[in-house]
């Protein structure tokens, strides 16, 4: 397949490269939404098969500048947090591939849309058509994000306000919840389901472990192979560590 590229963040766009150039052929990386509009300006770039698409660019969310898309292409997105779209996403059945990005989910995406071509099978609408729809859906949402927890313990029940949360994490096994007054307690949910309850302007998943609070960041330092290491306020022997297809979107959230 020939594969358009959109993603702002140099390492990433590197990585999907290596990823894909084996079988693929890239026709293009665009950074930015003006990159993605001046790209289909050029009638030469009629044949792109397929798009795989970050969300989250310099100049504000992808979906503007694919609006510039003038026939039906498919789209993949890439996201590190953005609850809104991937809600929309589920609403619109546009698929999607959270970071940082495994090559096996990757191909799995992949294999699809070319079963999909293989048989002929037609998009329900035109690119421009969908993202016009997705669009006007983030934009409409109201979400509703959680604000406190109950929980229970023998027979009484303890209220803790989200405010109040330091991190969530993975111990043996079980999810527990740490507040900024350094207490845990179980939580019967997982975290692909808290990630989407909790604000993300205030809560990020920053890997497969643990979604931490903004105001319970007390400091980032470097790790090894380009990654960097959470500081929690009250949590020095907890390591959190952020992959570095990761650290651009960690950093962006608590600059925000």
């Amino acid at each position: 397949m020939k594969i358009l590229i959109i993603e702002d963040e140099q390492s990433n766009a590197d990585r999907l490269c290596r990823m894909l150039e084996k079988e693929h052929e890239i026709a293009g990386v665009a950074a930015s939404n003006a990159e993605i509009r001046k790209f289909f300006s050029d009638s030469a770039h009629t044949d792109v098969d397929l798009i795989l698409s970050d969300i989250q660019l310099g100049d504000g969310l992808s979906f503007e500048g694919l609006l510039a898309v003038p026939q039906s292409i498919p789209v993949i997105f890439t996201t590190a947090y953005d609850q809104y779209a991937i809600r929309a996403f589920k609403f619109n059945s546009i698929d999607y591939l959270l970071k940082p990005i495994e090559s096996t989910e990757l191909q799995a995406a992949l294999t699809k849309v070319q079963e999909l071509s293989s048989v002929n099978a037609q998009l329900s609408m035109s690119t421009t058509d969908a993202i016009t729809q997705l669009l006007k859906s983030v934009k409409s949402q109201t979400i509703r994000y959680r604000e406190r927890f109950l929980i229970s313990y023998r027979d009484t029940y303890t209220i803790i306000p989200v405010r109040e949360v330091s991190h969530i994490g993975i111990k043996n096994g079980m999810v527990h919840l740490y507040t900024i007054n350094e207490k845990n307690h179980a939580l019967n949910l997982t975290l692909d389901e808290l990630e989407s309850q909790l604000d993300p302007l205030r809560f990020m998943r920053v890997n497969r472990q643990f979604i931490v609070s903004a105001s319970a960041v007390e400091k980032l330092s470097t790790f090894f192979l380009g990654k960097i290491r959470i500081h929690l306020y009250g949590y020095p022997n907890t390591d959190i560590i952020v992959s570095r297809d990761k650290v651009s979107a960690v950093k962006r959230w608590l600059d925000s």
